[in-house]
Order: C-alpha cells, then sequence, then structure tokens
C-alpha cells in the first residue's frame, strides 16, 4: 500500500463553506493561506461494474497541466470517518498506467481481462480550495469543494468540507467538526464522491440497508470488541439516512431503530466497560433520536399489520377507508418529524459525539476492557439466558401481557448479543438457538402490537366515524390471538430444549 488516508466529510450549503476559513477554531490554526485549484476527476470502471464490486475505485485527476492515477479501497467507516487505503502516482500521458494498478497488487485489477475493459463511467468538476491546519499535536488539510459530479446528461451539485490527518489523533478530526458544526447546519457524508457518481450513472435508488457483517475473534478483548460493535451500530444507522427521504422510507426508519437498539444493547451488554459522564450524555441524545423515529415507525405497522389486513378482508367497508386515509396523514406527520429530527444539526451532533467517543475509546484503560472475549461472551450469554428463561418460567401460557412484553424485550436483548457474538462459535451451533429466538420475538412481537393497537383504537371511541371501524379491527385481531399465544408457548418450549451453543 503506497499509504492510508483518514478523514471526515461534512455536506454542507455551498453559501457557507466561504464562511469556513473565518471561523475561531479555524482560523487559529491555520499556517500559510489557502490554495485554489480546478480539480477534474474521470472514474473508471468494467461495465459490470467489478471494481465497485471489489470496493474499489480508480480515477484519473487534471489539475491545471498534472495529471495524478489514483486507487482507493472502501476501508473502513463509521461516523463519517474513512480509513482507507490509497494508492497514488503521476500520470503525465494523461492516461491510465495499468502496470501502478498491478502493482497495488487488489485481486480486483488481477481479474481476467479487466484492464482491457476499463472504461470511464463518470466525472467529478470541482474547485477545491485548501488550508494546513497544524497545533503541536496534530496535522490535518481542510478541503473545501464545490462542483458537480455528471454522468451523460444527469448531475448532481456537490459541496463538501474535507478533514484529512496528516498526524496526529482521529479525535482531532471530530473536534474541528464539532466546532464547524457548532456554527452552521451541516450534515455527516458517509459516502465518498465514487458512491455518488455509482449512484448517479446507475440511477440507483437509496435503498435501505441491514447491519453490516460483524466478524469477531475470541483471541480479542472485551474492549477492542465493544469498539467494533458499536461502530458497526453506527455505520448501519448512517448507511440508511439517505434512505429516509427515498420511496422506502418505511424501511429505512425501521433499519434507523434496529441500528439504534443494537448499540443501546451494545451499551448493556458491555455495560462494565462503558460508564462515565459522556456516556449519560449520549443516552439521553439516543432517546431523544429514538423519540422521534418510534412514532413513525409505530404508525407505518399499524397500517400495515394491523389496519390493512382487517381492509383486505372488508374491502366494501367504507369506514375502514376513513380511518385507513385519516393513517396515512397521521404516518406521514411521523414521517416528517422523523426526517426534520435527522435533518436537524442536533442529529449530526450526536454522531460526531459519537464518533468521537469511540476514537477516544475510554474503556480500554477499565479491568473489565482487558478481558479475553471468548471469556467476557460466555459470561455475557450465559447470565442474559438465565434472566430470559427465569422470566418466562416454565410456560408463557399464564403470563399476562405486561411480563410477556418483558420477556420478549429481553429475548431481544438475547439475540443482539448472541449475533454480536456469533463468529465467535461454529455457525452450526448458533443457527437453531438464534433461529429459535428470531420465532420467539416475531410472536411475541405480533401479540404487543395487538395490545398496542387496542390501546390506539380505544382512543377513537369519541369519533363516530371511527368507532365502527376500531370495533371491527379490534374484533379481527383479537380472534387471531390465540393462535399466536399458542405459537409462542410452543416456541418457548423449543427455546427451553434448544442446547446453549457457548456451553
Amino acid at each position: 500500500m503506497d499509504s492510508s488516508e483518514t478523514e471526515l466529510k461534512l455536506t454542507v450549503d455551498a453559501a457557507f463553506l466561504s464562511r469556513v476559513p473565518r471561523l475561531p477554531a479555524i482560523a487559529a490554526h491555520k499556517a500559510g493561506k489557502g490554495r485554489s485549484k480546478n480539480l477534474v476527476s474521470t472514474y473508471y470502471d468494467t461495465p459490470e461494474r467489478e471494481l465497485r464490486q471489489s470496493g474499489v475505485s480508480l480515477r484519473l485527476r487534471q489539475s491545471g497541466r498534472d495529471w495524478t492515477q489514483t486507487v482507493k479501497t472502501e476501508g473502513q467507516r463509521a461516523s463519517g470517518l474513512f480509513e482507507r487505503g490509497e494508492w497514488e502516482i503521476a500520470a503525465p500521458l494523461a492516461q491510465l498506467h495499468l502496470p501502478h494498478l498491478l502493482a497495488t497488487d487488489l485481486p480486483a485489477f488481477r481479474l481476467d481481462g479487466l484492464t482491457e475493459r476499463l472504461a470511464p463511467v463518470f466525472t467529478t468538476q470541482i474547485r477545491r480550495t485548501t488550508y494546513l491546519l497544524s497545533t503541536p499535536e496534530w496535522d490535518i488539510e481542510l478541503a473545501l469543494d464545490q462542483g458537480e459530479i455528471l454522468a451523460g446528461d444527469a448531475r448532481m451539485p456537490l459541496a463538501e468540507i474535507e478533514l484529512e490527518l496528516r498526524r496526529g489523533p482521529a479525535t482531532a478530526l471530530f473536534t474541528l467538526a464539532q466546532d464547524i458544526a457548532a456554527a452552521f447546519p451541516c450534515r455527516i457524508q458517509t459516502s465518498a464522491k465514487s458512491d455518488r457518481g455509482y449512484a448517479l450513472v446507475d440511477g440507483a435508488d437509496l435503498r435501505p440497508s441491514k447491519a453490516p457483517p460483524l466478524d469477531l475473534r475470541a483471541d480479542m478483548t472485551a474492549g477492542q470488541a465493544f469498539t467494533l460493535i458499536a461502530g458497526n451500530c453506527l455505520r448501519h444507522l448512517q448507511s440508511n439516512e439517505a434512505a429516509l427521504r427515498g420511496d422506502q422510507a418505511g424501511e429505512a426508519v425501521h433499519q434507523m431503530r434496529v441500528a439504534l437498539r443494537r448499540l443501546r444493547s451494545a451499551l448493556k451488554v458491555f455495560k462494565p466497560l462503558v460508564q462515565g459522564a459522556e456516556l449519560d450524555t449520549i443516552k439521553t441524545e439516543l432517546r431523544w433520536l429514538l423519540g422521534h423515529l418510534g412514532p413513525a415507525r409505530d404508525a407505518d405497522v399499524f397500517l400495515a399489520e394491523i389496519i390493512a389486513p382487517v381492509q383486505e378482508n372488508h374491502p366494501d367497508a367504507p369506514a375502514l377507508t376513513v380511518l385507513h386515509q385519516e393513517w396515512l396523514e397521521q404516518r406521514q406527520h411521523a414521517f416528517t418529524a422523523a426526517t426534520a429530527a435527522v435533518d436537524d444539526n442536533r442529529f449530526t451532533r450526536l454522531m460526531l459525539s459519537l464518533g468521537q467517543w469511540l476514537a477516544q475509546a475510554p474503556w480500554t484503560t477499565t479491568e473489565a476492557a482487558a478481558m479475553s472475549l471468548g471469556r467476557y461472551a460466555r459470561q455475557v450469554l450465559k447470565k442474559t439466558h438465565r434472566r430470559l428463561l427465569k422470566a418466562g418460567g416454565d410456560t408463557l401460557a399464564h403470563l399476562p401481557a405486561p411480563e410477556l412484553h418483558q420477556v420478549r424485550i429481553l429475548g431481544k436483548q438475547m439475540r443482539y448479543a448472541g449475533e454480536f457474538f456469533a463468529t465467535l462459535y461454529p455457525r452450526g451451533q448458533t443457527k437453531p438457538y438464534l433461529g429459535v429466538l428470531a420465532e420467539l420475538q416475531e410472536s411475541l412481537g405480533s401479540l404487543n402490537d395487538l395490545s398496542v393497537a387496542g390501546i390506539t383504537l380505544a382512543g377513537t371511541h369519541h369519533r363516530q366515524d371511527w368507532a365502527w371501524a376500531a370495533g371491527m379491527i379490534c374484533g379481527w385481531h383479537e380472534h387471531r390471538r390465540p393462535g399466536l399465544l399458542r405459537d409462542a408457548r410452543l416456541t418457548w418450549k423449543k427455546l427451553r430444549k434448544t442446547p446453549p451453543y457457548w456451553e
């Protein structure tokens, strides 16, 4: 690898870019004047997008009379922090230098016939102004980029701030970014210019995404594992931010909520390690965010799981149509509020705070953090499993709704913990147990949806046009309850008989 880069990107309104150098936190550290230049970059790939699929980008960039060829890997990303490999050489002939591609030793460039099929895919045209910021502890290059991405007739405007670490700790990037976010609205940019270029040229939709794979090893320490797990949760959360504004907003909200619940579960799983005033503030902000995403997800579930099935079975009931339409409007209000929260600078500041906290990793100095992950995982899984079995007892048959809800919560915590540590054990051993937990979560989740729906619909009794429809919906779903309870009891029985794989 020629080198690696560590950088953080912020997206801003183009009108704010000129103000950045005058911010006190920036002006105090400027080493010399800024330098401006025009950059025209052409990105290459095969028609089958083999580089893209391999997590590699290739560009040829012109700056005045100079040409440069650059290869980058996808690398690691969390809280907007990009850490990736970079290979760069001068290209005086203004064309791709194929021997350099092979010299990177990246497997993508050794695919049969790949180099012969490389062709331009999209271009970026940018006006970049750079400043060197320096203190005794760190050096950071500040780049202010304004321009556009071009793919045929399609264009995408671009205005962003790049903070690239040249020397010192990564926490310095987050400190500067927090100062910028305190001055004017901005968002963390979690996609590279190449990502946005491919999305533009291929007409890619803003698709929600599930949690990226997590690979832990038994020889890690508990502190190292928490850093990786929390970073994985943040990437899961941020990768769905853009999709919140697309036509799959419902799934995007769901995935963002899952990411936050995974993160909160990780904080519980690693509670002996992660404590302190910083964590209290972070928890408060996570509750704020969940408080805005939750109603949107609840409205989505209510429409899809509670109202829609009854409406399909009774298409001629006008009161159901009225109820459905009004809940569509409530759903829209909830999604507007959720999007506004994510667009708020409070969300940006939260993501930066989490990123800085992860970069500092204060938990690595605790005694518990030094414990081997294999040992720590066994202790956590054993304790959580025991709590779950105690809450459910021999059978779920006589548990009231609140206690069933508690079993559901503990089952979800057990599932998240099991998924975090799954790669420490053979898949053949973990799959049966985690599969039963998923079944239990589904049946208890459906029962909880019925309970919540009953409370929600009971609040409509004063609406004459809703009361009849609400009664029909409650009656239709109440008919499902015995079957769901039976499924939950059978799954619980199966869980109690499933051998704990960690033992």
